[in-house]
């Protein structure tokens, strides 16, 4: 739940962004700009679903541990992924990073 809270919550503040890279002036542009607003608004709902979901699971100083944990996890990746980038080296190899439950978090696994 973690990390997909942090990529709902971060595509909710991405897709404004692109939106208003958009003029309004001109319909096609402007009906898509509409959509990605719309995609964005989901975004933002998808992203408290997560997190009311995790609060009811954990308590709010676990939430914000596994929050901080993904965005950390998050921010690495894309940093290496830009140093690989930069340094000529070919994006093939796969920034995912595969994980074994902790004790804290094997209690989510039961419930």
């Amino acid at each position: 739940m973690g990390s997909t809270y942090i990529l709902e919550l971060d595509a909710s503040k991405d897709f404004p962004r692109m939106a208003k890279a958009l003029p309004d002036d001109e319909p096609v542009s402007r009906n898509l700009k509409l959509g990605i607003l719309s995609v964005a608004k989901d975004e933002t709902t998808h992203a408290a679903y997560l997190y009311e979901a995790m609060t009811k699971r954990m308590s709010l100083t676990q939430v914000q541990e596994l929050i901080d944990e993904w965005r950390t996890r998050k921010v690495n990746a894309t940093f290496a992924f830009a140093s690989n980038l930069l340094q000529g080296k070919s994006p093939n190899r796969s920034l995912v990073q595969d994980s074994m439950p902790s004790q804290k978090n094997s209690q989510l696994i039961g419930t």
